[in-house]
């Protein structure tokens, strides 16, 4: 042996089983670094490419700019790509039929194509989605909205060639051009003509997918989508660029330049729109992509970005807190037990800087063995989680996916090794400093603190009698092995509730959008309902699981001022500006039902009350829905109720039109969060009252309805209802429908998927706290097998020393779930206020959490005490006394 130094390959393969187990450990923490940093990666991928398909792939939109400014846009120096957009023209598909106008009275004079030139980067950047085809590759090729197609005399099909006569839309009245509002999918007037002006001749090529949101005005004007390479700019046409920027820092800045430079200083600033929903500007307007541009920490609003940084950077904190803990516990218990060596080496000449060599060579050895391990065990269990969730999808397109990055396997790496080096640090400095004669004479794993004095506990002698108070002494004479013990399952509940409180927040964050219905159909005609007739035939088709009745209408309320959440009042205040009685009287209120039927199925939803349609009928009942969500000046979401009803407040209503002057009163009988067929929040600032049939004839003074939802089969063809919808059309152009199949089974996929992989994040956590535990909790016990022999040396049975075990075990994970739980209950509190920069709720108690965090922490402790005590079992007193641990 040249050194000292020598000695650590041979104490590492000495005690194996002490060094397996801190290899577990430097295992279980660069596993948990690489599966959070590929999970954190694979979600903000998944984020970016949703929030691609919803709002764009570009960073600034500039809307209805002339000709000449397009040129200087694309080519100033900060932008590095630009997608364009020209109008072309309307075309009309056919005129709306007499018939059809008498039973629609807001149908528009025609059916319009409205025909479009994008370049080839706006169609990447704004997503243009197929049913069939191809994207069209010159002027000449042009593609056709799906749902247009039953309107031409002769179905266009793929390949076909069609004449198309292009104008103008014109006031009738006046003889003046329509206005135009944004790209032009939106808006008619009854008053309107079509006036053409030239002649072109297009080539089929694809057919374009329905939007998504259903808007109703596109049931009259269908869009069309050519090839325009923008060779040659009309300075008098109106263009639309979305540009995708070099840098995104300060990109307001450079963009208010770029404004600038072109003197168009004047320009309304706001945030993109889903590219699917309605679009009524006027001017020239900005709209940055905030949705995209926040997934990059570099949106407009300073604070919301300042929020998302501060969160993150406090994740990354606590996992590397509680990583070189778990780790340093394990060196810690390492070398308290082998003082006795230390000495001897110190006896023998070893310097203070050769022992904290032969410690920090320990951690560098430990750790050229575990953290490649590391690695691959957590990038095979993500491989394993993501595995599952395809599995999961039923067949269904997975929008989840895998990401595998170099970066974040070195960044793994290299964070476990500094969290071995730091977690080394401390234990290598307390061996170098071991006296060589006390360490020698405390012998290792038999040595006590001094103590002065112990205090007995009379409840723990009354309840467990001697063994009892054998085990509550072990704890308090060896105090530093207990704080370490007890430290490492103290961050293991930490990380269970922190990261059970950031699942829940991602749920919030991710809610599935619009409405959950399979069909709607509506009727737009002069009665303006619904015959029971339609409604009992859609009911009795197979595909149908459910039908609801949809009446609605406007209604004021007078609202008290102790009502009103003086936060949303603050933010609000010009809702109620009209004082009537002790509060204020607003219109922004509906009173809603969905039947009998609806009521039922909404009882599940349910926050506070309960629903008892007799009581409802004869008391007014009525259930509130008033929480909502809202976007700050700043940019933050706010989720907040509106108002502060509590089951048995009265409230007095009007119908809005004053049909019907006299208020009438309605009682509050339960409060919901969310309507019976949705999943988001509402964002439109109104309180909806949600009442029976009866009661809603009672108040608005009729008992019709416009309007039903059906909730389909997805195991049965949907074309039966579809079918029907289809005649209901072409009896009376008042009926519309809406098809959402597709988008609601995607919407149901994607919302078990997000289930899946947040619960299998959890399970990487729950996972690794629970070998956290059983790891330092075992290690303990075993290293104290001398100490076990001798108290049965001295006389106390099997059983005695068996108890003692399970009660020290009991007394740990009691202290530990304790101040766990209140740590990270304060920890988790922390991070959500970080976070109410992006997304504002109120705080909820994680009761949840620390039941299962406390029932665990026991479990775990007592399951940690089975391989010891089987240990202790088969060792005899005189071969556990005479060995080293």
């Amino acid at each position: 042996m040249k050194s000292y130094t020598a000695l650590t390959g041979r104490y590492l393969k000495g005690q194996k089983k002490r060094s397996l187990l801190t290899i577990l450990g430097i295992i279980l923490s660069v596993t948990l670094l690489t599966s959070i940093g590929t999970v954190g990666l694979s979600y903000w991928d998944k984020s970016v490419r949703q929030t691609v398909r919803d709002y764009g792939e570009y960073h600034v939109s500039i809307n209805d700019l002339s000709g000449e400014a397009v040129p200087k846009v694309i080519n100033n120096a900060t932008v590095k790509t630009a997608g364009v957009i020209s109008r072309e023209g309307y075309a009309v598909v056919r005129q709306t039929k007499e018939k059809e106008q008498k039973e629609d009275p807001f149908a528009a004079p025609y059916r319009y194509l409205n025909i479009k030139g994008y370049d080839t980067n706006a169609m990447k950047m704004l997503q243009v989605r197929l049913d069939s085809g191809r994207l069209p590759k010159n002027p000449n090729e042009i593609i056709l909205s799906s749902s247009s197609l039953s309107y031409f005399s002769e179905k266009p099909k793929l390949g076909e060639e069609i004449t198309l006569d292009l104008g103008i839309r014109k006031i009738a009245s006046t003889g003046e051009d329509k206005e135009i509002n944004g790209l032009g999918d939106y808006g008619w007037d009854l008053d309107e003509v079509f006036q053409p002006e030239f002649q072109r001749k297009y080539t089929v090529v694809g057919f374009m997918k329905s939007p998504s949101t259903g808007i109703w005005s596109s049931r009259y004007i269908y869009p069309a989508i050519t090839l325009n390479d923008n060779q040659s700019i009309n300075n008098n046409k109106k263009y639309f660029i979305y540009l995708k920027m070099k840098s995104l820092n300060e990109i307001k800045e450079k963009t208010e330049a770029l404004l600038s430079s072109l003197q168009m200083n004047n320009v309304e600033q706001n945030s993109a729109m889903q590219l699917d929903s309605g679009n009524d500007i006027k001017n020239v307007r900005v709209e940055y992509n905030n949705e995209l541009l926040k997934l990059y920490g570099k949106s407009t609003y300073e604070g919301v970005n300042n929020s998302l940084i501060l969160a993150f950077a406090a994740i990354i904190a606590i996992i590397m807190i509680c990583t070189i803990a778990m780790i340093y516990n394990i060196f810690q218990i390492s070398v308290l037990e082998r003082i006795s060596q230390f000495g001897m080496l110190r006896c023998i000449g070893a310097t203070p800087a050769q022992i904290r060599k032969i410690v920090m060579q320990e951690a560098t050895l430990l750790s050229l063995i575990g953290i490649p391990i590391g690695i691959l065990t957590g990038t095979l269990f993500m491989k394993a989680l993501f595995h599952s969730i395809s599995l999961l999808t039923l067949g269904f397109l997975n929008d989840m996916r895998m990401i595998f990055s170099i970066p974040v396997i070195i960044s793994a790496g290299l964070l476990g090794l500094l969290t071995v080096f730091l977690s080394a640090i401390g234990p290598a400095k307390q061996a170098s400093r071991v006296s060589p004669l006390e360490a020698l004479k405390n012998a290792g794993s038999t040595r006590v603190e001094q103590i002065s004095k112990i205090k007995t506990s009379r409840l723990v002698q009354k309840l467990f009698g001697m063994v009892g108070q054998f085990a509550s002494r072990n704890l308090k004479r060896n105090k530093r092995r207990f704080r370490i013990t007890v430290f490492s399952m103290i961050i293991s509940i930490i990380l269970f509730i922190v990261f059970s409180g950031l699942v829940g927040f991602m749920k919030q964050t991710t809610q599935i959008s619009g409405a959950q219905y399979s069909y709607s159909l509506s009727y737009d005609g002069p009665s303006g309902r619904i015959d029971d007739t339609v409604y009992q035939h859609i009911a009795h088709l197979d595909a149908v699981q459910q039908a609801y009745k949809f009446y609605s209408n406007q209604v004021m309320a007078i609202i008290p001022k102790d009502k009103i959440n003086p936060k949303y009042y603050e933010l609000n205040k010009n809702r109620y500006v009209v004082p009537q009685e002790e509060g204020y009287r607003t219109d922004n209120n509906y009173l809603a039902s969905y039947g009998d039927n609806g009521l039922d199925d909404l009882s599940s939803r349910l926050t506070a009350g309960k629903i008892d349609k007799a009581k409802m009928n004869q008391e007014n009942g009525v259930i509130v829905q008033q929480k909502l969500s809202m976007i700050t000046e700043e940019g933050k979401e706010l989720i907040l109720d509106q108002t502060h009803f509590k089951v048995g407040d009265r409230i007095k209503i009007q119908t809005y039109d004053g049909s019907r002057k006299k208020y009438q009163t309605v009682t509050v009988v339960g409060i919901v969060d969310q309507d019976l067929l949705s999943k988001e929040y509402n964002s439109s600032h109104i309180v909806s009252f949600i009442t029976t049939p009866k009661v809603y004839s009672k108040i608005m003074g009729n008992d019709s309805y416009s309007r039903i939802f059906i909730l389909a089969n997805p195991e049965l063809s949907g074309h039966t209802i579809t079918d029907y919808f289809k005649s209901l059309m072409e009896k009376d152009a008042g009926f519309n429908y809406r098809d959402r199949v597709e988008e609601l089974a995607q919407a149901k996929n994607d919302a078990k998927t997000f289930s899946i992989f947040l619960y299998g994040f959890i399970g990487v956590i729950v996972l690794i706290a629970f070998l956290n535990i059983i790891n330092t909790v075992s290690t303990n016990l075993i290293l104290r097998t001398k100490e076990f022999a001798t108290l049965k040396a001295i006389g106390m049975t099997q059983k005695e020393v068996r108890t003692m075990i399970v009660l020290e075990s009991i007394f740990y994970g009691l202290f530990a779930a304790v101040i766990g739980i209140l740590l990270g209950t304060g920890i988790d509190y922390g991070i959500h206020h970080l976070f109410a920069g992006v997304l504002d709720t109120d705080w909820v108690f994680p009761w949840y959490s620390i039941t299962i965090a406390f029932a665990g922490s026991m479990i775990t402790t007592l399951l940690a005490t089975i391989v010891p005590m089987y240990r202790l079992n088969r060792v005899s007193i005189v071969d556990a006394l005479r060995r080293e641990n």
